[in-house]
């Protein structure tokens, strides 16, 4: 077979496959691929040249593989909305594997420069795929009230945690009229969120979701923006990616206790707080947690089996797109 030179010698050109590296940050984009640098502002001015840029590459004859970049507070989401409605494949890295990667290259040096080509190349070494479940208009919606939901829930925690700590009535009046406003948008945001649970892209799954005790309509909404996989993985690649599988520490001989790691926070705390509603509210999986601390395993342990089975639970009604049946539990 011909090898490159040669091909390019008698003026035919091999088809290249480009993997596009983005850092971003707030105000810009810093953007690598085949020796390529470009840096454009991250706004809707900046992603309409990247297109351009992009288009011209592929209008050469070669081929925009993958579009790469890291996950970085949100500033990312424009780009990577601009870039999936102009039907560009494109992944969303965990910055933690990126850095791991650099450093077992033993790459120390890090500027946004550098990790444009570090992302770049990462993705083509790893051989990382675009993701497979993007979500849809109404899931990002879901997905921003949730979790400003969720920070106005951790500022009225902190908020009752230093009311009754202060003396001086004036602060106790503003912790309280804080407190007061905290709890209203609160509410506001938990209706909001009833109303997109009627929503026709994501009503059927709130509902088959909620036909389980323990799960309502705040852990569903929860589920449909930060587990879109759900119902399309098997059980144990669901429990890994929530982060409620067992993982095996042994060396040698010696025989480590399996322990839970890492998995997707939001759905696992999620999990966890319907877990233990489930303890109450569904005989069934309360019959299970009982059984395993009868046998003599820790309540911790108990409840993380609880956890698991839940998750499963979730993922075969996802599968056959039915509601919960009583004898799943005890399955």
């Amino acid at each position: 077979m011909e090898n490159t030179n040669e091909l390019i010698l008698t003026g035919v050109y091999p088809v290249m496959n480009y993997y596009v590296g983005i850092d971003v940050s707030k105000p810009l984009l810093d953007v690598y691929w085949n020796n390529e640098y470009h840096q454009i502002s991250n706004d809707a001015e900046g992603l309409k040249s990247l297109l351009t840029l992009l288009a011209h590459s592929e209008s050469t004859g070669n081929k925009i593989a993958l579009v790469t970049c890291e996950a970085s507070g949100g500033y990312e989401r424009l780009l990577v909305k601009t870039l999936r409605n102009a039907a560009y494949p494109v992944h969303v890295a965990h910055a933690n594997k990126v850095r791991a990667f650099a450093k077992a290259k033993g790459w120390l040096a890090k500027t946004d420069k550098i990790d444009a080509k570090v992302i770049s190349l990462y993705a083509q070494v790893m051989e990382v795929l675009p993701a497979k479940y993007p979500l849809t208009e109404c899931q990002e919606l879901i997905k921003e009230v949730v979790k400003r939901r969720e920070e106005l829930c951790d500022t009225r925690a902190q908020e009752k945690n230093r009311l009754d700590k202060v003396s001086n009535p004036k602060i106790k009046k503003s912790i309280k009229a804080h407190i007061k406003w905290l709890d209203k948008s609160i509410d506001e945001l938990s209706s909001e969120l009833e109303r997109l649970s009627e929503d026709t892209e994501v009503k059927n799954k709130i509902e088959l979701l909620t036909s389980v005790p323990s799960i309502g309509v705040i852990t569903a909404s929860y589920i449909v923006a930060y587990l879109p996989e759900l119902g399309s993985l098997s059980n144990k690649e669901i429990a890994a990616l929530v982060g409620v599988a067992p993982y095996a520490h042994d060396s040698g001989l010696a025989k480590g206790k399996r322990f839970i790691q890492g998995g997707r926070q939001r759905v696992r705390n999620c999990i966890f707080m319907s877990a233990l509603s489930s303890l109450r509210w569904n005989p069934q999986l309360r019959a299970v947690y009982d059984r395993l601390v009868a046998r003599g395993k820790p309540a911790k342990l108990a409840l993380t089996a609880i956890m698991r089975k839940l998750i499963i639970m979730l993922n075969s009604i996802m599968k056959r797109n039915t509601p919960w049946l009583k004898q799943e539990a005890t399955g």
